[in-house]
């Protein structure tokens, strides 16, 4: 024990910390919440009782403190916090925001071990043994750190098995979790659907209940219009196979607050789109909107066999009043339900002339989500709504392969007044269709407590067999806004595990460094979303089944040493302000896209040095692949020294490029008239590997606005000089113009654009302009910079410099028409018109020197230079070459 004056009034048993008094710095005080986040650190626990301004006797850290000194009590061993009065106090498990200040046995003594700048999960309890649950132990260690210092969770090499995520729920200060290795610290979340570690401020990492709807114990989702925030229930790969469902239902409880507005609200619905030139999806939805009238409006939709079908319940309902929505296929009738719990509810229909056919199946592809309270039109995998968010309370969600229980015969439904059960029979049917497959419900959220971002519902399917123990689902409650928190969160040397969720889900990371990570036997590697600007992740190894690296909203983020294997979409950056990439080795058998970059600003962009997209891996197996890399409305895209592979043995058409310029929509309530805004491509020292069969290195999708690609000493074979897109498949392109600096004896060593035009009527190019350049020392003659003479019609405009050993000197400007009709070429006129002549005599061009003339020689178009008769001249020619478009 140790001496030391206190500040305040102390009994045995307090908890005491630094006074922060400057002028008496070993001065003590009472360890209250005040206190602690004034940025003191906890001392030891005071072992007898003095006045304010004397002396104290205390147990310094690592000491500990008798049971009858704590207080505590007998009792289960469990943290020990300072309580509100600067006590010692028994927590299990710790409320967010408590300081640990150490461990207390059954006999109630406390070990002083406060670890504010550092904290080995070994010390909190945690085992790492891959058989204990560590969660506890490992959460205790992260909010024994001081909140508003930095600090560090340290994890020794070891297997740490977690049942519910991590949680890294700042608002200020630095954490860094940090492992002994990314190959031998591991954290292993086995337990249910979800992200290994989350990380969300805390102001946003709760979803705003209110009061129950429906009878017994619980309360209800608050949605509000106000913060545009919902709940993205996609996240979870209970819905991984719901496309191609024979049946389905969804049904919930919902009690409105205001009158729709906006084209309706909705209450769940899925929607989304991979490019923008893709048109927006609805699996199914069901909306509220307003009659015009006062009253409330129920409408639904569902995607059957590729085919939209929509129904419109013929009752209204007033405002405030709770009502119960279900929306069933049972095969053969697609049914709308709606009214007041308890009562009996008849079924709405599409209108007769539009009814799904027996047997049509649910069409939901694998990059819609499921949203409750927004709708979204925007790319997958994040969300930006366009309309406005349901404004109520949501109560008892379930969605599930088979029909609900209603009444056989009739198709009545009465309409449930208390909460869907949460039993194994209830939840989990079987299948008439297929004895080996039961029917589940895929996800069942009743709100029976205070739910917090990451519990919010149960589903009966699992992917390795059924259970009869719901499995839990964590979800994220997604926050779309402004920045609300300044804390920066750093992990290094750890490697995640997550079969049913992510490894690391993001949700404001600014500032974050991630380094040295692994995620393996993951559905998806790492997704950072709103607002993780400033972001650096260097060496990421990821082996996931969906998404590799996802970026949502993310600006100025720096990914290096980036290595992918076995997902869908390698990387994906929605909404990009800025990202720089660098040594990238992606692309597998299962790739649809290794790079998916879409933005809806104009300011945003991509830039790559040293990206390896491969698809060697692909051989022998099912070809998914669309491209190697496709961007939606990127302002700027760059690529040097990479490799774009798509060079499939089959000959399959799969271009290494495609950029989708479609129409900008800015703004979200309501949508603005489209913004025609630029961009631009721009690919330096770049391999393109396509299949033989690729029509194209660079496809155009969607819009064709002003779209420039330049090509900058790209590998296109270096037998030939470098051809134009025109003329050969492997570098041809549907619009947008492309530059080069290839070069040849006859390659003008410049960067200017050769501009396309496009012929809408043959959807072919039919127009440009080429610049080729060179030079030459002759007595004799001598022709100079050619470029192939092109069907049709086309003008040559070319400016040619002369000069003698004597320093005599000559320039003209020449133009020549030439014709190619059918493989004829003929000169416009039987001499060259010279525009413009210049020279060093006097202004005028030396006596005896002719103007050169554009000829035809062989199947190139070039300028011939003659010198008079004895004199040799060293000439300098630059040609340019207008084409056409052809009538037909």
């Amino acid at each position: 024990m140790e001496t030391a004056v206190v500040a305040v009034e102390v009994r045995a048993g307090d908890v005491l910390c630094s006074a922060l008094d400057p002028q008496e710095p070993a001065t003590l005080t009472k360890a209250v919440p005040a206190a602690l986040t004034a940025g003191t650190m906890v001392t030891g626990v005071a072992a007898t009782a003095a006045a304010a301004g004397g002396t104290v006797r205390y147990f310094a850290q690592t000491e500990v403190v008798p049971a009858q000194t704590a207080g505590l009590g007998a009792g289960l061993p469990a943290a020990v916090v300072a309580d509100g009065q600067g006590r010692c106090a028994r927590e299990f498990p710790v409320s967010r925001g408590a300081f640990i200040v150490g461990e207390c046995d059954a006999q109630g003594n406390v070990t002083v071990a406060p670890k504010h700048d550092f904290a080995n999960v070994l010390d909190f309890g945690a085992k790492g043994d891959d058989q204990s649950d560590d969660w506890d132990a490992i959460t205790r260690a992260m909010r024994s750190l001081h909140p508003l210092q930095p600090g560090v969770v340290y994890f020794p090499a070891g297997y740490y098995r977690i049942r519910r995520p991590l949680v890294i729920d700042r608002e200020r200060g630095k954490i860094e979790l940090l492992g002994a290795s990314e190959h031998t610290t591991t954290i292993r979340f086995f337990a249910g659907h979800g992200p290994a570690l989350c990380i969300s401020p805390g102001s946003l990492g709760h979803l705003p209940t209110s009061d129950a709807l429906l009878t017994g114990p619980g309360k209800a989702g608050l949605l509000s219009k106000d913060n545009r925030s919902t709940i993205n229930l996609r996240d979870s790969p209970a819905f991984d196979d719901l496309d191609g469902a024979a049946s389905f239902s969804v049904s919930c409880t919902v009690r409105p607050e205001a009158l729709p507005g906006g084209g309706g609200e909705p209450v769940i619905s899925s929607s989304g789109r991979r490019l923008n030139s893709e048109a927006a999806t609805c699996a199914f939805g069901m909306f509220l909107g307003d009659s015009g009238t006062g009253q409330i409006t129920v409408t639904a939709t569902a995607r059957l066999n590729g085919e939209d079908y929509g129904i419109t319940h013929p009752r209204g309902f007033p405002v405030g009043q709770t009502f119960h929505l279900s929306l069933v296929w049972d095969g053969t009738h697609l049914d709308l339900y709606a009214g007041p719990p308890g009562t009996v509810l008849q079924p709405a229909e599409p209108p007769a002339a539009h009814r799904p056919p027996p047997g049509a199946k649910l069409t939901m592809p694998v990059e819609e989500g499921i949203y409750l309270g927004a709708r979204s039109q925007q790319r997958w995998p994040e969300y930006a709504d366009f309309t406005r968010p349901f404004s109520g309370r949501i109560d008892s969600i379930r969605i599930s392969d088979f029909v609900i229980d209603r009444d056989a015969t009739s198709r009545e439904l009465t309409a449930p007044t208390a909460k869907f059960p949460a039993d194994f029979r209830t939840n989990v049917r079987p299948n008439p269709a297929d004895p080996d497959k039961p029917l589940y419900t895929r996800m069942l959220i009743n709100f029976d407590r205070d739910v917090d971002a990451f519990t919010v519902g149960s589903t009966w399917y699992r992917p390795g067999g059924p259970s009869a123990d719901p499995t839990p689902v964590y979800l994220m409650y997604q926050w779309a806004g402004a920045p609300v928190a300044g804390s920066f969160t750093t992990v290094r040397r750890l490697e995640f595990q997550c079969p049913f969720g992510a490894g690391i889900h993001g949700q404001l990371s600014n500032g974050s460094v991630f380094g040295h990570l692994r995620v393996t036997a993951a559905r998806d590697g790492m997704r950072l979303r709103n607002n993780s600007y400033l972001s650096e992740i260097e060496h990421l190894y990821v082996s996931a089944t969906r998404l590799g690296l996802a970026l949502g909203g993310s600006g100025l983020a720096r990914v290096g040493r980036l290595q992918i294997i076995g997902t869908q979409y390698d990387f994906v950056a929605t909404d990009a302000v800025g990202v720089t990439a660098r040594d990238w080795y992606i692309g597998g058998h299962r790739s649809i896209m290794p790079i998916m970059l879409t933005s809806a600003a104009p300011y945003g962009s991509f830039h790559g040095v040293g990206v390896s997209i491969s698809s060697e891996g692909t051989q022998g197996h099912p070809q998914t692949w669309r491209c190697a890399v496709a961007t939606s409305d990127l302002h700027h895209f760059t690529l040097e020294n990479s490799v774009l592979e798509t060079g499939f043995l089959d000959r399959l058409d799969c271009p290494p490029v495609i950029i989708d310029n479609s129409v900008l929509l800015v703004g979200q309530e309501p949508p603005k008239p489209p913004l025609e805004l630029p961009t631009a491509s721009t690919f330096m020292n770049c391999e393109f590997v396509p299949s033989v069969s690729t029509r194209a290195n660079i496809v155009f999708s969607g819009r064709r606005g002003p779209a420039p690609v330049r090509i900058i000493g790209c590998t296109t074979g270096f037998d030939t000089p470098w051809t134009p897109p025109q003329d050969a498949h492997r570098v041809s392109h549907l619009g947008g113009c492309v530059s080069t600096t290839d070069g040849g004896q006859t390659q003008w060593l410049g960067g200017r654009d050769w501009v396309f035009a496009f012929d809408t009527a043959t959807g072919r190019i039919g127009a440009r302009e080429r610049e080729t350049q060179g030079s030459g020392t002759t007595s004799s003659g001598i022709t100079l910079a050619a470029v192939p003479v092109a069907a049709g019609i086309s003008r040559y405009r070319a400016e040619v410099m002369a000069a003698d050993t004597t320093g005599r000197a000559a320039t003209w400007v020449i133009e020549q028409g030439l014709s190619n009709i059918g493989g004829t070429v003929t000169p416009w006129s039987s001499e060259p018109r010279v525009v413009d002549a210049f020279g060093s005599d006097d202004g005028s061009v030396p006596d005896g020197w002719d103007p050169p003339e554009i000829i035809r020689s062989g199947t190139d178009a070039a300028v011939k230079c003659t010198p008079p008769r004895g004199l040799t001249l060293a000439y300098t020619v630059k040609l340019r070459a207008t084409e056409g478009l052809s009538p037909s």
